[in-house]
């Protein structure tokens, strides 16, 4: 049985008009063990489609949101989508948000022709499932590469360790990348843990890695793991470097860690430090709408919001194949994470940053642009 939360959004659109709105379905993780992600996502979302549909909206024609809860789940992703699509008849479909429920949803819109970004998803595989199946984000090879660049040459590192979850493609991608990438420049993995989605006590896994003294622990996992991890490395003694993933961004993290997160470094996908106009503004309005500062996911949130709506304006109509055929050209796009440009793939090529978490809040440390990527 499908249970999941539906919310109707006809922004800022006279009753006039909405006959011939633009109805795009949004699938996010509003419950569950990753709801801050789907919550920033769904608030950004909202706020950039009040700002275009404030401006006019696209082509004339306002946007109205049907927003359904997947509880970071893939089956619950999986059913949204197909309420999505058969029922309401969205024109697209915005998410879903975390990897293992985008990877439920990408061959049931491809098999309906129904075109689908995903703001946050940074699984490689992703859009190798269709051409209807897009990102607003970097992939999880591009970070992996990028955390292990950043350990060998701005930290000095040469020995690290990982510890991942074996049951996730997210976490087992950005390992593979990381590993590959610190060993390819000389570095050498000393040692390698894993667990199960859905554990909790990680404390055997962090005493055979401790045995082995490394200088970094590389955690690639989301912060509701991540998280317990980090309070129980450092409870048992363990003194290495912390390295993580966008996946830690979140406002729930230090809590789950204790505090331990201090002086752990993550790469991410914006920084608040950025001192450029369209990053301070939605800071400013989503901190003055929401009461709190936006993560990464609020940011990735706005900018997949854009991607989709400059393909809206230049596909000149719902058409499937026309938007399709938009969303994988359209570039120039100016951004809260920066200037972004689709690919052929579906992926969009911008930088990443990386970030050191320093008295509690995220400092930015470097920003790595996307060479060979």
């Amino acid at each position: 049985m499908l249970v999941c939360v539906m919310v109707i959004l006809a922004l800022t659109v006279p009753a006039a008009a909405q006959g011939d709105a633009i109805k795009i379905g949004v699938i996010s993780s509003l419950t569950g063990s990753v709801s801050t992600y789907g919550q920033s996502v769904r608030n950004a979302v909202t706020m950039a489609v009040e700002d275009i549909n404030a401006a006019g909206g696209i082509n004339g024609r306002q946007i109205s949101l049907i927003i359904l809860d997947d509880k970071g789940d893939g089956t619950e992703a999986a059913q949204a989508a197909r309420r999505l699509i058969d029922r309401e008849n969205v024109a697209l479909i915005l998410g879903p948000v975390i990897t293992p429920a985008v990877m439920a949803v990408a061959p049931i819109c491809q098999a309906a022709g129904v075109p689908m970004l995903t703001p946050t998803g940074t699984g490689d595989q992703i859009t190798s499932v269709g051409d209807y199946i897009f990102r607003g984000a970097y992939k999880d090879s591009f970070q992996g590469r990028v955390m292990a660049q950043f350990a060998i040459e701005y930290l000095g590192l040469k020995e690290a360790a990982i510890i991942y979850d074996v049951a996730n493609d997210y976490s087992v991608g950005l390992r593979t990348a990381f590993k590959t990438t610190f060993e390819e420049l000389g570095g050498k993995i000393v040692a390698e843990e894993s667990y199960s989605t859905g554990d909790t006590d990680f404390s055997a896994q962090l005493t055979s890695l401790a045995m082995r003294n490394p200088e970094a622990l590389f955690i690639p996992d989301y912060y509701s793991t991540a998280g317990p991890i980090l309070m129980q490395a450092r409870l048992m003694g363990m003194d290495a470097v912390m390295l993580g993933v966008d996946g830690w961004d979140s406002p729930d993290l230090s809590a789950l860690a204790g505090g331990f997160e201090e002086g752990g470094y993550i790469v991410n996908h914006y920084s608040a430090d950025v001192d450029s106009p369209a990053t301070q503004d939605f800071i400013a309005r989503y901190k003055e709408a929401f009461g709190q500062a936006p993560d990464a996911l609020a940011a990735l949130g706005y900018d997949g919001t854009l991607i989709v709506a400059k393909a809206l304006e230049a596909a000149g109509s719902t058409d499937p194949e026309a938007l399709k055929n938009a969303l994988g050209t359209v570039g120039d796009i100016e951004g809260v994470t920066g200037t972004i440009n689709m690919d052929p793939e579906g992926t969009p090529i911008k930088s990443a940053v990386i970030l050191r978490i320093t008295g509690g809040q995220w400092e930015l440390v470097t920003r790595i642009d996307p060479v060979g990527r």
